[in-house]
């Protein structure tokens, strides 16, 4: 993606690590956006765009459909759909962080037929519309199976609240009635034991609101409300809930249990970073825990440390940006050359530092990622201490005590 940020920046007279500092990101990711290397996440996007008080699309040229080959929306629609959609639920003191990509694409798909009928608001209507569109949640399964198609709900959409003949570009409000969806949504996740939002969620959150013109929609297509409401209950205990993709390492469809070794070696590994790190009060150290890319993909390293200053808020599911350190521990079910594949992938991320730890030879292979794509690559062996001073001043640790003897 091409963009404008260098521009922007050196007119501010901002070095990349001071505007890092503001951003809360790495100077690598900086680095690596500026050279279009890397896109930035929706919220980084909006954060920037905030700083230097300008619309996203000033700072980020997207390209169009035919330049891109893309189908369903060019780059900049999606990214203006989500931005006015986090502008709007950020109105209503609603946030992302339970909401699966399928609820959130229903919103985008809500927004899109506000648009398409002229109107400067979404309301359910919309949102039952972007429920109906979106034919893999378990929402649109059960309209399906009840004979709600999309066509026919337009068609009664229109004829209730007609055409109107302006839009905003950016924010579309949500109606109060909606925001009162949201809630019963997050309400009904929680009664249901669910840590997320989906689909079905959104479905129960209008059924329950019980007025509004989608439930007059769903009414002349002939619909049993509190019916409707059981049968997606229903639905819920019987399907498995889609979540966010987990992306498969290389050569990798599902992953093996640890075994004994690397299992022994991880907790070591832990036990010491951890300890030192809390006492520190730097960040959180974690373990077969995904962050989320740009593309909506879930990357689970072995090891994670994500440093205070960038995670300033925990989230509940998986953070939108990388961490700072990332360790691989080869197990004996892997390949050496996918586990380090698996690294250079990390560092071209713009991850700072990654450690391959490697029982099979004794070795600790420690990469730290530097301008311009380089890598310093450093190999220990046993009579070695592991150290990171970028990350953890003073912290070390010697090679040989990691490995079951």
């Amino acid at each position: 993606m091409e963009n404008r940020l260098k521009n922007f920046r050196t007119q501010r007279n901002f070095s990349q690590a001071a505007l890092a500092e503001l951003l809360g990101v790495s100077r690598q990711t900086i680095n690596a956006i500026e050279k279009g290397k890397y896109d930035p996440s929706l919220p980084l996007a909006m954060k920037i765009a905030q700083l230097f008080d300008c619309a996203i699309e000033t700072i980020f040229l997207f390209e169009s459909d035919s330049q891109s080959g893309s189908k369903g929306g060019s780059m900049f629609d999606k990214l203006t759909a989500k931005a006015s959609q986090v502008i709007a639920l950020a109105q209503g003191n609603f946030t992302f962080d339970k909401w699966t990509p399928q609820a959130v694409q229903v919103i985008q798909l809500a927004q899109k037929e506000t648009r398409s009928l002229g109107h400067n608001f979404v309301g359910t209507e919309q949102v039952l519309l972007g429920l109906i569109a979106k034919e893999s949640g378990i929402a649109a399964k059960v309209l399906k199976v009840e004979g709600v198609t999309l066509e026919n709900a337009r068609i009664e959409v229109e004829k209730i609240i007609g055409r109107g003949s302006s839009f905003l570009e950016i924010q579309i409000p949500f109606t109060p009635r909606m925001k009162r969806v949201f809630e019963l949504s997050l309400q009904q996740a929680d009664q249901l034991g669910h840590n997320y939002i989906d689909t079905e969620h959104l479905l129960l959150g209008l059924l329950l609101e019980g007025e509004g013109v989608a439930i007059r929609v769903l009414k002349v297509l002939g619909i049993d409300i509190n019916n409707l409401f059981q049968k997606v209950l229903k639905e819920i205990t019987s399907e498995k809930i889609e979540l966010p993709q987990i992306k498969a390492t290389e050569n990798q469809e599902s992953p093996n249990p640890i075994d004994f070794t690397s299992g022994a070696i991880s907790a070591r590994f832990c036990s010491s970073l951890s300890s030192w790190v809390e006492s520190s009060q730097l960040g959180y150290i974690v373990t077969n825990t995904g962050f989320r890319l740009s593309n909506g993909d879930i990357i689970t390293p072995h090891i994670s440390f994500y440093s205070k200053e960038k995670l300033k808020q925990v989230p509940r599911i998986y953070p939108e940006l990388s961490p700072d350190l990332v360790v691989e521990i080869k197990s004996a079910f892997d390949q050496l050359n996918t586990v380090q594949t698996k690294i250079s992938n990390f560092l071209e991320m713009g991850i700072a530092s990654a450690v391959l730890i490697n029982p099979d030879n004794r070795t600790v292979t420690v990469s730290v990622h530097k301008r311009d794509k380089k890598h310093e690559v450093n190999l220990l062996h046993d009579g070695d201490k592991l150290s990171l001073p970028d990350l953890f001043p003073d912290w070390e640790l010697e090679v040989s005590q990691l490995w079951v003897n």
